[in-house]
């Protein structure tokens, strides 16, 4: 038997294509594979990102505590030295008596001891500079002229062996000539001079009883 469809062209239903309804199926899902391939590795990138972020934190943390260390001794070096030139400042240009009388023992010969030390003064001429109390035009505004001052000295009291009056002035000499040539004991007492010398008994021998003054430079 035989079919004849009588329906008009335009009515007659028309066979459906599904390919292009495959290929945009397989496109959308390669589009989803490839975007949630991206999200994947984004979220990779910033979970290490993040440790990386993480580990930079505790770098920097650990060089913060470095660097306050650093700040902590520089402030240490800094006080230490104001401490030092406070120390210098004290000291610049005075007398470390315990030093000195060390060296002193040691300039003493052997037949002479000390029986006292003490500070004393001195008086000498010295010639400074004065206003010239002539004012008439050509003349110079100062002149010099000599004065006494009085200067700090070491005063030196002390006995020497004396079995004859030779014996005790050789001894005297000795511990000035000493003292004169001393190359740092020299620099800081100076000009030392016989105030007085005489011999009398001390404890069953003759001695030679002097008294000597150096004076302190300044």
């Amino acid at each position: 038997m035989i079919r004849i469809n009588l329906l008009p062209k335009e009515l007659v239903p028309k066979k459906r294509n599904f390919l292009p309804h495959v290929a945009i199926a397989a496109l959308a899902a390669l589009l989803l594979l490839w975007y949630s391939g991206g999200l994947v590795a984004t979220y990779a990138e910033l979970s290490r990102s993040k440790d990386e972020l993480a580990q930079l934190r505790e770098d920097i943390a650990k060089l913060e505590d470095v660097v306050n260390q650093v700040k902590q001794l520089e402030q240490d070096k800094l006080l230490l030295s104001q401490k030092e030139q406070a120390v210098a400042q004290i000291t610049t240009g005075r007398t470390v008596w315990s030093h000195e009388l060390y060296v002193l023992a040691d300039l003493v010969p052997q037949g002479m001891w000390l029986d006292h030390v003490s500070l004393s003064s001195r008086r000498r001429p010295v010639t400074v500079e004065v206003p010239n109390p002539n004012t008439q035009p050509g003349q110079p505004r100062t002149i010099q002229k000599t004065v006494i001052q009085s200067f700090p000295a070491l005063r030196l009291t002390g006995y020497a062996l004396s079995p004859d009056r030779e014996r005790g002035l050789e001894l005297v000499g000795q511990l000035i000539n000493n003292i004169k040539q001393h190359e740092v004991f020299s620099k800081r007492f100076i000009w030392p001079e016989m105030r007085s010398i005489e011999r009398q008994a001390f404890k069953e021998h003759t001695v030679m009883k002097f008294v000597m003054d150096c004076e302190i430079k300044q």
